[in-house]
């Protein structure tokens, strides 16, 4: 049984670059191991922005479907957005683990504070399902500006648990512990999980509320389930209240609110039948 198949079921690719002309970026590696960039979708404020959003997207969906939300949220709230594609996610070719996703969001973090000079607390971090482990990990171990996470959970083995039964999670290995990496957080943390939810009890969002040690708040809207939520009352309205009690305001209409990517990390689209990347292993 390959475990990574059931934990990380991606789709059928929704996309391919030349569907994303100027917005798909390949992030150059660092500290993981290969020459393989990791592709990013950017979405840039029109009107410019301190605060950048790293998102993670839902293990059951790619890039392509995340598109909508991705454009929603960066329109807003007023922030550049970028989109983190996972191996064997749309374009990313190879075999997805904890560990090359963790990899690959520790080298985007580093290459946007190292390379473009964004200062950790002006990234926002939003993880949402599988996402909250990456999100989750990344704001443990990092200087970010907030964190939020949409329907997470405590572990991965308490996943399998709620969807195959207690027998089948002792085949798992133990994965993504949000529910210790959430008491090293330091930053200000929204959380929300739907009442509805069958996929991820919402318990497991309320378990991590209480292991945070950091300033936090805790929704749980009743008619939400894991794929079906409001994007302004469920996520817009929310998140962004909970940023202003934070203090965490974002300036926008900036002359130095761009971000200006080098040219040489956008993707080319002049040989479509090249539009793949292939996941070195880690």
């Amino acid at each position: 049984m390959e475990l990574n198949r059931i934990l990380f079921p991606a789709p059928k690719p929704s996309y391919n670059i030349n569907l994303f002309p100027g917005e798909f970026i390949a992030i150059p590696r660092k500290i993981s191991k290969g020459s393989i960039p990791i592709p990013c979708l950017f979405l840039s404020t029109v009107r410019g922005s301190s605060k950048t959003m790293i998102y993670f997207h839902g293990n059951a969906e790619d890039l392509g479907m995340s598109y909508e939300l991705l454009c929603h949220l960066s329109s807003a709230l007023r922030m550049h957005v970028i989109g983190v594609e996972y191996p064997g996610y749309g374009i990313y070719k190879g075999k997805c683990t904890e560990k090359k996703i963790l990899s690959d969001s520790e080298d985007i973090y580093n290459y946007l504070t190292e390379n473009m000079n964004i200062k950790g607390e002006n990234i926002i971090l939003f993880g949402r399902s599988i996402g909250t482990g990456p999100a989750t990990w990344l704001a443990s171990e990092k200087n970010v500006g907030g964190l939020l996470l949409m329907s997470g959970y405590t572990c991965i083995r308490e996943v399998a648990k709620s969807i195959a039964g207690k027998v089948f999670m002792y085949f798992i290995k133990d994965r993504f512990r949000n529910i210790d990496w959430i008491k090293k957080v330091k930053v200000p943390v929204f959380i929300i999980h739907g009442q509805s939810d069958t996929l991820i009890p919402y318990d497991q969002s309320i378990q991590l509320y209480k292991n945070c040690n950091s300033p936090s708040s805790l929704l749980l809207p009743e008619s939400m389930n894991h794929n079906e939520f409001d994007f302004f009352d469920d996520l817009t309205i929310p998140f962004s209240i909970f940023l202003a009690q934070c203090g965490i305001n974002y300036e926008f209409g900036l002359d130095n609110g761009f971000i200006k990517f080098p040219s040489d990390i956008f993707f080319k689209y002049d040989k479509p039948e090249d539009s793949t990347l292939r996941s070195e292993t880690i």
